[in-house]
């Protein structure tokens, strides 16, 4: 039994196959073919000499979706609207960026005002019917409609929230006239209140759902080909898998399946090593992600946002800037250091893959400080050069500061890399009400164990986790993954008894459609599905709830009142207990079982000789040990300074710290007494 975990990206593809039996790991790395995504997945495969036709289970994640939001290269959509609601898209939210700017260029809108259109109906905002479906207006829309641009068609009628007879009438009537369009209803997409938002996301999922769903049923095909004969799963933005039907319908539940792996790896890693509390670091070529994991759940949002414009949807709250191994050092007009957010990609890349690349990158830094073997292929595809590397850092030390050192700018590259990485942590700890000094840190990516450290040092915390194949651990997520399903009903009602007792109805609604979905579309046996349940409320009066999580809902309202009142003070240290509060909505989240991944301990044996090196420091040039990490044997223990190297990852362990092999694979390193 083989289990693979695919993650595609715009420059490479990493291949993750784990065997269950033997708690074996082996991973690959491929650049990415855009134009036949199979053909890198099969090349992965090759390099690991595994066959489809062995493999059990295979989980896929992508940045399709994401790529071609940010590029506008989704379909172009028409919005069917509720008569006299044609520019909720045009207005949005009335925010403005810079409120005091007489030059301010509003943000295209979704849809041109030619592609929206309106029709006679409406539902009340209690769900009744004021105006019945027009279905001769809706007949007239569409024949406009279809002699148009058009590739695909978003409902978006208001309050369906509430009542989405409406949406899913004219859906049905437009599927069975006009089968070369595809349709999405807000009330399937969002079935939140809110009508820009809901609206928005909408017309985002409708933009992509027709080339997405082809291409997942053509990467099944090209699987099936080659000898898969499994259902194939894709993992969505919450950090659980769907299948392949379920992620064509409602793609832009995938926006963040990347970054999203990582998370749910590092729930599950860190959970085997008994740590409920991490904070997680991604740091690849262009960016970093962090993300909060309290009591061993990721936090989660729906107020995400994708080039601009809302994403309405459930999703793990990753908080993402541009500093990363391309990000690009350069002097800004006041003489001052920077770093980001350009980065220098895969072509021409840093300077050190010798592709003529001119700018220096943190890449760039970490080979001339010693973090980097000079004479080891990065994620085993380049191997780096000194000479370039050197001058481009040599170049801009001339630019900043004649008799600046090339070293010591590089070391000054990587320490405002930290600092702004460290901003991002505290962004989703400190601001939060979190004290990042009570988890511990993960990092992962191929850059990201590089920084640990260092982070850790500017956040006082004490220990960290290196988990296995962090250069690839995205992909592992996937494997990790279980099935999962989020539903959310907006309720709006007072947190009394009348309000706990429609909440509850709904609840037990959901639950019921949860199992038969479950069940239906993953194979998941009925006893077998778990539940998590929060309640986003607020005080009367507020725009925004706060979600409160609940094992199961309480008998007394005050119960539940009295658990907001907790989360509320948490998050912003402040309280009104004499203020009337409201339920806004209640979110129920389906799990199927969880796999089962092992990983294995490391080897007993005698303890392996290290080489030595020298990095750089603020102390200057020190000498340091440099291991392999998959020859470490169990009770070795290794002080800093130190360089932990491997396969697609470095780790640098810096002075104070020590570090051993735990029982799971992990690398952990700790603090020691100051």
């Amino acid at each position: 039994m083989l289990c693979i975990g695919v993650d595609i990206g715009g420059t490479f593809t990493d291949v993750i196959v784990h065997q269950p039996r033997t708690a074996r790991l082996a991973e690959a790395k491929t650049l990415s073919t855009p134009a036949d995504p199979a053909a890198a997945i099969l090349d992965g495969l090759a390099k690991l000499g595994v066959s489809l036709a062995g493999v059990d289970r295979f989980v896929h994640g992508t940045t399709r979706v994401t790529n071609a939001l940010l590029e506008g290269a989704g379909e172009p959509v028409a919005v069917i609207t509720t008569e006299g609601f044609r520019d909720v898209l045009e207005m949005g939210l009335g925010h403005r960026p810079r409120l005091y700017s007489v030059k301010e260029a509003a943000r295209p809108a979704l849809a041109p005002r030619r592609m929206r259109h309106t029709i006679r109906e409406r539902t009340a905002a209690d769900g009744t019917i004021a105006v019945p479906l027009d279905v001769d207006d809706l007949d007239q829309v569409m024949i406009e409609i279809s002699a148009g641009p058009a590739r695909a068609v978003a409902v978006c009628f208001l309050h369906s929230y509430r009542n989405p007879d409406h949406e899913r009438a004219a859906a049905e009537w437009i599927g069975k006239r006009y089968p070369a369009l595809t349709c999405s209803v807000s009330s399937d997409v969002v079935p939140e209140h809110g009508e820009y938002e809901r609206f928005a996301t909408t017309v985002l999922n409708a933009s992509v759902r027709g080339p997405i769903s082809d291409y997942l049923s053509g990467l099944g095909d090209t699987l099936a080909a080659n000898g898969y004969r499994e259902s194939l799963a894709i993992m969505t933005s919450s950090g659980g898998v769907v299948s392949t039907g379920q992620a064509g319908r409602l793609p832009i539940n995938l926006a963040l399946s990347g970054p999203a792996g990582g998370v749910a790896a590092s729930a599950y890693v860190a959970g085997l090593a008994g740590f409920d509390n991490v904070i997680t670091c991604d740091i690849g070529g262009t960016s970093t992600d962090v993300c909060l994991i309290k009591d061993g759940m990721p936090l989660m949002t729906n107020h995400g946002t994708i080039a601009g414009h809302p994403n309405r949807t459930f999703q793990i709250e990753i908080n993402t800037i541009g500093a990363g191994g391309g990000s690009i050092a350069w002097r800004d007009v006041g003489g001052e250091l920077r770093v980001g957010p350009r980065s220098a990609g895969s072509t021409p890349g840093p300077a050190c893959y010798g592709r003529g690349g001119q700018e220096p990158t943190t890449t760039d830094a970490h080979l001339l400080v010693g973090h980097l073997d000079p004479d080891g292929p990065l994620g085993g595809e380049v191997t780096p050069r000194l000479a370039p590397a050197r001058a481009a850092v040599a170049a801009l030390a001339a630019r900043l500061d004649g008799d600046l050192a090339d070293v010591a700018l590089a070391h000054g590259i990587l320490r405002l890399a930290t600092v702004k990485m460290t901003s991002a942590i505290k962004e989703i700890s400190v601001a939060r009400g979190h004290d990042p000094r009570d988890f511990v840190l993960m990092p992962f990516g191929g850059a990201g164990p590089m920084h640990a450290t260092a982070l850790a040092d500017e956040l006082g915390i004490v220990r960290i986790l290196v988990p296995p194949v962090p250069g690839n651990f995205s992909a592992l997520g996937f494997v990790t993954a279980q099935a999962r399903h989020d539903y959310v009903r907006t309720v709006l009602v007072d947190a009394d008894a009348d309000g706990l007792r429609t909440v509850r109805t709904l609840v037990e609604d959901l639950r019921d459609v949860a199992r038969d979905q479950l069940t239906s579309d993953d194979g998941v046996e009925p006893d077998q599905v778990t539940f998590r349940l929060t309640v986003g409320m607020r005080f009367r009066g507020q725009s925004f709830d706060l979600p409160v999580p609940v094992d199961d809902l309480p008998d007394e309202p005050a119960d539940l009142v009295a658990a907001f009142h907790t989360a509320y003070a948490q998050r912003y240290a402040y309280l009104r207990t004499d203020h009337p509060v409201e339920i806004v909505n209640c979110r129920l989240t389906a799990f199927g079982p969880q796999p089962e991944v092992r990983f294995a301990a490391p080897p007993d044996g005698p303890a392996p000789v290290p080489t030595t090196t020298r990095i750089y420091g603020a102390a200057g040039w020190t000498e340091a040990t440099v291991w392999q990490r998959s020859t470490l044997t169990a009770g070795v223990e290794i002080t800093g300074p130190a360089v932990v190297r491997e396969t697609g990852s470095t780790t640098v362990i810096g002075p104070g710290w020590r570090g051993r092999v735990d029982g799971h694979g992990n690398l952990l390193l700790e603090r020691s007494r100051r």
